[in-house]
């Protein structure tokens, strides 16, 4: 997507709905009540939010575009809610300020929200799909045998996540919920494969640029992917070296962000083995 292609123009909808897109999709006419119906495939759904993927008429063709609708029902994050932009209008500001300092993330299309008072904030954010793309838990599960068995092409997958870390740190923002999830990998028009961030939510401001937040991005990844066999210690270290060098940090800086990444990482997966056990003995 262009930078021409991000400017950005008001939307009007029905039912109380407000809504902002990008340029190209401004004619578009969303209409919220259907964006969830009848979708290709469904990613998530966890009580009120739900993300799918939708095939939508247009120009005459299908497009495949990525449709995330979240609920607020509690009464004291919305009044709190009521003096800043809809959680909506957040990644869709985020992602155009990202794309713009190129750190590749899923582009964004529209927002969506509508309040309701106290009593419910809606919110729906629109992203475009990239076909054949799948998160890094998939690929870490095998689920691309061309990545797994070739080493250029993994190498360079690691050196691209590292790189959009890298990225996202220098501009003071870290990322709290980092998982292997919020991240796809697909192959592009040229034939190699791209990674790109896809999760928003977590995306915040480091206001006094701490080291601990870095640390919590970069551990969080980490621990979501050591739990499959198709991931080794040489992968995770390889991508931490690749980091350390976009962010020009020296050996004795390097070796000090590693331990405490190593502890980080180590008391988070052990954390999600308890968490695990109880779910299993709960069932």
């Amino acid at each position: 997507m262009s930078l021409n292609s991000q400017k950005v123009e008001g939307l009007t909808l029905l039912d109380g709905w407000k809504g902002l897109a990008v340029r190209q999709w401004s004619d578009f006419i969303f209409t919220p009540s259907q964006l969830l119906q009848n979708p290709a495939e469904v990613f998530k759904s966890e009580d009120e939010n739900i993300t799918v993927l939708k095939q939508v008429d247009r120009d005459r063709k299908k497009v495949s575009i990525v449709v995330k609708k979240s609920v607020s029902r509690n009464r004291l994050k919305n009044l709190t809610a009521l003096f800043r932009p809809p959680k909506a209008v957040r990644n869709f500001n985020i992602a155009r300020a990202l794309m713009a300092k190129e750190i590749d993330v899923a582009a964004p299309i529209a927002a969506l929200w509508r309040k309701n008072g106290l009593q419910s904030i809606e919110n729906i954010y629109i992203s475009e799909f990239y076909t054949g793309s799948l998160n890094l838990y998939d690929v870490a599960f095998g689920k691309n045998k061309e990545i797994i068995s070739n080493f250029r092409i993994r190498k360079n997958i690691i050196q691209q996540v590292a790189a959009l870390l890298a990225k996202l740190h220098k501009m003071w923002f870290w990322h709290r919920d980092s998982k292997a999830g919020n991240f796809i990998v697909y192959k592009s028009n040229d034939g190699s494969y791209k990674a790109k961030l896809i999760d928003l939510d977590g995306i915040k401001f480091n206001l006094f640029n701490k080291q601990s937040n870095r640390v919590r991005t970069l551990s969080k990844l980490a621990e979501t992917l050591t739990r499959f066999k198709t991931v080794n210690f040489t992968d995770l270290y390889r991508g931490f070296l690749f980091y350390c060098d976009a962010m020009q940090m020296d050996a004795s800086q390097s070796r000090q962000l590693l331990r405490k990444v190593e502890r980080a990482t180590v008391a988070a997966r052990f954390l999600t083995i308890i968490s695990d056990s109880y779910k299993f003995e709960d069932k």
